[in-house]
């Protein structure tokens, strides 16, 4: 896994542009701040929807709305590095995602979004495998699976 720059992430022409930003949880807080200093969004996944869910009277078609909510929370919160090149958004807290009540393909989501738009996932655990992401505490049983995309490392600058 090369390590990629902002600038290379504002400049990127691939398919699928999927960054991963590691730090251990200690530092979680530090990395936030770190990626919010060069003027890009960070959205805590699982707080937004989890507060989303809290406000629904009706849970019939959840994974429905879920699935249109999260999509429009990474559309509304994308932004450009000083103005240029190609949107980008940050996120983390994405245990929500994997949550079989829900019924998502959260890599799939991920994936398409990266498709316009540049997404740095800020991740709190080191991965022995270098396009799959898990949980140190669940690590062969719930995972997100990029082996078809090719994760990008972003530099670690904290």
């Amino acid at each position: 896994m090369d390590n990629y720059s902002f600038e290379n992430i504002a400049t990127s022409t691939d398919r699928f542009k999927i960054y991963v930003f590691y730090c251990s949880a200690i530092d979680l807080d530090k990395g936030i701040k770190f990626i919010q200093s060069e003027g890009i969004n960070a959205i805590n996944v699982g707080r937004e929807l989890a507060t989303f869910i809290d406000s629904l009277d009706d849970y019939h078609y959840l994974n429905i709305e879920v699935f249109e909510y999260t999509k429009k929370l990474l559309d509304t919160y994308k932004s450009k590095i000083k103005g240029a090149g190609n949107d980008i958004l940050a996120i983390y807290n994405l245990g929500i995602l994997l949550e079989p009540t829900l019924e998502l393909n959260a890599v799939q989501l991920l994936k398409e979004f990266s498709k316009s738009s540049a997404l740095i996932i800020i991740w709190e655990n080191e991965s022995e495998i270098p396009d799959r992401l898990n949980w140190s505490t669940q690590e062969n049983n719930v995972y997100l699976d990029f082996s078809e995309v090719l994760l990008k490392k972003l530099q670690n600058e904290i």
